[in-house]
């Protein structure tokens, strides 16, 4: 007999093939406003659908979230309206930006809520995160191989492949060789796999089958290309606290390992990940920048002597100029009095700028196009007497130049509500969540915005406690450990939690949380 297949199971489908072509859309070729739009309007969709055809009464409570981001919101936008800088434009509010922008980080609160009412098995959510692990895996190696990856840190593509790694007189940088595949943002791949790693170890060890340690080694292997401090030394994290996982449970349940053959290509797997390691270029990246700290100290410190003393001579050849006006001494002095100290302050400094900041190795976008230099002559004056380690130190300089926006706006509300996400991403964006976000929407901001994901959390280690870990399981433990393990890679990283290439899959971490089932 046929079976008829109801409403819920087509979106339960439509909610699976979605989660299954996210890959796509993380595509360096499709990855712009409109991708985003698409993944917004699927999401909205499919939580419209659940969340009405749900007849829980109780579900209603659910709306009280959604008010208090609206009412916020109200607030938000107009100390907004408000805003002054010494740049023209005050870095261009957008009022349409703006509610894309909440929509958009409401969005996986909306993914959670239909994952849970689709109420998938354990074995659909594993099955859904090995096909993602294998796609990712499978286009940044492939490209790596055959040199048409982009590269983790610049947007060209690769010089060489992995082997190059092992040639001692090579002459490419760590630029030419880390690859995220065709991928939009090394990171947030990164991030993706390290986070997805876990669940990967306990399947590839619950079934011991050949396909699951395939996915397991490429897996890895991503992440070693990818050559990020976050693939690269994650690894270790995440093998070190899904031991600790594994270890716990037995203790609790008061079982004991035994040294099994479905332990062993596990310890193989990492055995040859630990010999490949040495030659991973992302430790290339961190010598290069001790190297350019210590070698450029000292002839900084020279050339500043050097420009300061070309400056003042500058400005005297431009009062000196001023004589062929004048015929006498007494015009020469009438002119030189005319020039005000103001104006050799600001000359001065104009110059001081000019010269000086490709010594500090501070990047022109910051000082041309993110901050403009002409508009605060003061600030970069003052943030180019640091030391090179903090003026060729990205998220110091986005940081310095939010708080320097923020010190001109001077505005006691911005503390509270923020100065908008639109304005903040014309500025520049801060690489580190959590800080981004306290910028962008001020305290309150910020606690609406995290408060679900941690309201989760608190109310899975209640239920646990209640229970007597009766409920906890191998899954939902490694689910908690890694979620609160993505918040410490987040705020060290930075755009995990504005970018939906991270937060849909992050959404799937929290549907383990309702597994009670022990999978041995």
């Amino acid at each position: 007999m046929k079976k008829t297949i109801t409403i819920k199971d087509f979106f339960d489908k439509i909610l699976i093939i979605f989660l299954l072509i996210q890959p796509i859309f993380d595509l360096k070729i499709f990855y712009n406003s409109i991708s985003t739009l698409i993944r917004v309007i699927i999401i909205f969709a499919v939580f419209f659908y659940y969340f009405f055809s749900s007849k829980n009464n109780k579900k209603y409570y659910l709306l009280i979230y959604p008010c208090l981001i609206g009412i916020y919101f109200i607030f938000h936008h107009f100390n907004a309206l408000h805003f002054k800088s010494l740049v023209p434009g005050n870095f261009n509010y957008s009022l349409l930006k703006e509610s894309l922008y909440f929509v958009k980080m409401l969005s996986p609160f909306l993914l959670i809520y239909s994952l849970y009412k689709a109420d998938f098995e354990y074995k659909t959510i594993i099955n859904i995160i090995k096909y993602l692990v294998l796609i990712f895996s499978i286009v940044i190696v492939v490209s790596n191989i055959f040199c048409f990856s982009y590269g983790s840190y610049s947007d060209e593509i690769i010089k060489a492949n992995f082997f190059e790694w092992f040639n001692p007189n090579t002459t490419y940088s760590y630029q030419d060789l880390a690859s995220k595949g065709l991928f939009e943002f090394g990171n947030q791949i990164a991030a993706v796999l390290i986070m997805f790693l876990p669940f990967i170890i306990h399947n590839s060890i619950k079934n011991h089958k050949i396909l699951d340690w395939i996915i397991l080694s490429f897996n890895l292997l991503a992440l070693i290309l990818l050559c990020t401090k976050v693939s690269v030394l994650g690894v270790f994290v995440v093998f070190v606290y899904t031991l600790f996982s594994f270890g716990f449970i037995a203790f609790i349940r008061k079982k004991y390992f035994k040294l099994v053959k479905q332990y062993i290509p596990i310890a193989c797997i990492f055995l040859v990940y630990c010999v490949l390691l040495p030659f991973n270029p992302m430790f290339s990246r961190v010598a290069e920048r001790e190297a350019l700290s210590e070698n450029t100290s000292l002839q900084i410190e020279y050339d500043v002597i050097a420009n300061e003393q070309i400056s003042n001579s500058v400005d005297e050849d431009a009062i000196n100029s001023l004589t062929e006006i004048g015929n006498s001494s007494q015009d020469l002095q009438t002119l030189h009095n005319e020039m005000s100290e103001t104006e050799k302050d600001i000359n001065y400094k104009l110059q001081y700028i000019e010269n000086n900041y490709e010594n500090k190795k501070l990047h022109k976008q910051f000082l041309f196009e993110n901050y403009p230099y002409k508009y605060d002559l003061d600030f970069w004056y003052n943030f180019l007497q640091n030391d090179i380690t903090l003026t060729t130190d990205y998220r110091y300089i986005e940081t310095s130049m939010v708080k320097r926006v923020i010190e001109i706006n001077n505005c006691k509300l911005d503390k509270w509500f923020g100065i908008t996400n639109t304005r903040l991403q014309n500025l520049f964006n801060v690489e580190r969540d959590f800080v981004v976000q306290y910028y962008a929407l001020g305290i309150i901001g910020v606690i609406l915005i995290f408060a679900p994901y941690f309201v989760l959390i608190c109310v899975f280690l209640l239920r646990t406690f209640k229970n007597k870990f009766n409920n906890l399981n191998i899954i939902n433990l490694l689910a908690a450990i890694t979620i609160l393990f993505m918040f410490g890679v987040s705020y060290f990283t930075g755009n995990l939690f504005n970018s939906l290439s991270f937060t849909i899959y992050f959404s799937l971490l929290f549907i383990f949380f309702s597994l009670f089932i022990e999978h041995k």
